[in-house]
């Protein structure tokens, strides 16, 4: 059996999602190849796309849940229309280099693969992965064999969309599997050399280090109690990572983009991000107390409703919101005793493996 997984270079969620279920795949002898969607048009137009997205995302936030929104109300008949002038290429790799099915970690491979199903006819299952806690603008166009979603309580958007409840398995998002590894707090401080005798909070604003993050952290820094420590995972910043790096000290841990973050929510008393799908699922596994605060409109701000709601995260209106609500949890810890029970409520299966699970059977038929 092999498996073709088609991600995209926007943001390091799909490609995390990827390699995830590539690791499963490694446990379960399923041979898989991991490739670019957008590369089937054009290196160049992948470079260019995922460099445009990086762009508007970290430093024009507003625009981009401006374009998210236009997505929502109208057809997605331009993106469409882009992905579908990569269908024939993809289509010869598929010739080329047979596979057994092919899975979608991002709203573009599945419209890539609509239009070349289109085309050519369904020459082997496809199937989608939505990373995010919403029913994302283009899903609804696709033609697939079926659609893993984050969550039961969100089949009824997505059928509300169009898509076929018969087609749809809640088997939420596939993480690494070292998020699901429980690691005791002390002994993962002394293995970072952070403090133990402080509280830890880390923050982060995704691997692209978007919104104000250096002015933010420092924000942060003048009012948390003295006894607290402050982690900043800056991912791709690097002028943010620069900034901050200036300011490093007992109470300040600054670090560049790195692989071991699930030892750092370990070592957290709370974290505090935005509400990426990726990064909200793996805290949820980590049974890591969250603040979300919504920096970026659009699918986040789904995210950050969907997850509130659910109690698995609190939610600020604000950087400045976020820090009294970060006050208000470090004086006493109710309030993360009632998240810690709400996050093992709310997790499903391993995702990876329940994903990779049903391919079996499905191809078994």
């Amino acid at each position: 059996m092999r498996v073709l997984i088609l991600s995209a270079n926007t943001g390091g969620g799909h490609n995390a999602t990827a390699r995830a279920l590539g690791e499963q795949m490694e446990r379960l002898e399923i041979a898989y190849e991991i490739a670019d969607t957008l590369s089937f048009i054009s290196e160049k137009v992948s470079d260019f796309i995922s460099w445009g997205h990086s762009y508007v995302y970290r430093r024009l936030p507003r625009l981009f849940g401006i374009g998210y929104r236009y997505e929502e109300k109208h057809s997605v008949s331009f993106i469409y229309n882009q992905c579908a002038k990569g269908a024939d290429a993809l289509h010869e790799k598929l010739e080329a280099d047979p596979f057994d099915a092919v899975i979608c970690t991002h709203v573009f491979s599945g419209l890539m693969m609509t239009e070349l199903r289109l085309r050519y006819g369904a020459l082997i299952p496809c199937y989608f992965i939505a990373t995010d806690y919403t029913c994302s603008p283009g899903v609804s166009q696709m033609n697939l064999d079926g659609y893993f979603i984050p969550h039961r309580m969100l089949l009824g958007e997505f059928t509300h969309n169009g898509l076929a409840a018969d087609k749809l398995f809640s088997t939420g998002i596939p993480i690494g599997e070292v998020f699901y590894k429980s690691f005791d707090k002390a002994e993962s401080r002394r293995a970072l050399g952070l403090p133990q005798d402080k509280k830890v909070i880390l923050f982060s604003c995704g691997s692209m280090g978007c919104g104000k993050l250096e002015k933010s952290a420092k924000m942060f820094l003048r009012r948390m109690p003295q006894d607290a420590c402050l982690v900043v995972l800056c991912g791709n910043n690097e002028r943010a990572y620069e900034i901050l790096g200036k300011y490093a000290s007992d109470r300040l841990v600054v670090l560049p983009f790195i692989q071991n973050v699930s030892e750092y929510m370990s070592a957290a008393d709370v974290y505090m991000t935005k509400p990426g799908g990726l990064t909200t699922t793996e805290a949820i596994a980590k049974k890591t107390p969250m603040i979300l605060v919504n920096a970026v409109p659009g699918c986040e701000t789904r995210n950050y409703r969907f997850l509130t709601e659910q109690g698995v995260a609190f939610g600020a209106k604000s950087w400045h919101h976020a820090n009294a609500i970060l006050k208000r949890t470090l004086q006493s810890d109710k309030e993360i005793v009632q998240q810690r029970k709400a996050m093992e409520s709310f997790e499903g299966p391993h995702a990876a493996e329940a994903i990779c699970k049903h391919l079996l059977r499905s191809l078994a038929q």
